[in-house]
């Protein structure tokens, strides 16, 4: 993607329409079937996913899944091919229709990341809600995206993503209330860990990848880890017991602040990530 493609995606990709599932799951599959290069309307007749000449939602579903690191793709003349990322390939293997927590918890640990392509997400659950929790009105969230990005931004497809069942409402992060939003933090469960520690690991490769041990402030000021599950410290540093426990990283809490030693890659915890489901 080009940098004006870039800042069409951070706003205005959604074209109105929250991810949904079921999308996803089909954009996944198709990206498992090395197609090549086709347009949205022969991506629409594959994989029956509505589209139209100006909008639909074949587009918006393929930079979802980009932004939930699912896949990648090159546009040409208007014509899309999707590839599968090392995580996308294992979803795909273990949960071809997202029907699992664990792969929808995935989806949204990406969409919202400090990095994520999805902008708007990003800034909300990364520099707005931190300051706003456990809720917040409707006014306040309108008026904070237009001090932060100088521009209206529909919120309806944001909320639809936190309120649907065909999209991330399963996982209980934002709960609609008369104008106003209620937030409840992920609540940290063994059978996630190696989510967590994907995430955590994944961010850690990415951006301090020099480094072996980093501080807790590292951790939530830079990689920005815990912030889309809405966790406050208290929470952190139980993930980071449940991570430890299962050998992936090691807590030294003699030092102030606490460091966070890498014992395990992200892709020892991509290989596990389903192992623990009943």
């Amino acid at each position: 993607m080009n940098k004006e493609e870039l800042m069409t995606y951070h706003l205005n990709f959604h074209q109105s329409f929250a991810p949904e599932i079921e999308a996803i799951s089909r954009i996944v599959s198709l990206a498992d079937s090395d197609t090549g290069f086709l347009t949205k309307e022969e991506i629409s007749e594959k994989t029956m996913i509505s589209t139209g000449k100006r909008s639909g939602k074949v587009e918006p579903n393929i930079y979802y899944a980009t932004a939930m690191r699912l896949i990648t793709f090159e546009k040409l003349d208007q014509k899309y091919e999707c590839k599968l990322t090392p995580l996308g390939r294992v979803v795909f293997l273990e949960d071809p229709y997202l029907v699992e927590n664990i792969s929808k918890l995935l989806l949204h640990a990406f969409l919202a990341d400090s990095y994520s392509a999805a902008k708007l997400w990003s800034y909300l659950f990364n520099e707005f809600i931190p300051k706003v929790m456990p809720s917040f009105n409707n006014e306040l969230i309108v008026n904070a995206i237009e001090r932060h990005f100088s521009s209206n931004v529909n919120l309806t497809p944001f909320r639809t993503c936190y309120s649907s069942d065909l999209s991330l409402g399963d996982l209980g992060l934002i709960r609609l209330v008369d104008k106003g939003y209620e937030l409840e933090p992920h609540r940290i469960s063994r059978e996630n860990v190696y989510v967590y520690g994907y995430v955590l690991l994944e961010k850690w490769e990415e951006v301090l990848a020099d480094r072996s041990e980093i501080t807790f402030n590292e951790i939530t000021d830079v990689l920005c880890f815990g912030k889309p599950f809405l966790w406050g410290e208290r929470q952190m540093r139980d993930a980071f017991d449940l991570m430890q426990d299962a050998g992936l990283i090691k807590v030294n809490a003699q030092l102030s602040p606490i460091t966070i030693i890498k014992n395990q890659n992200s892709y020892f915890c991509l290989d596990k990530m389903y192992s623990l489901l009943i």
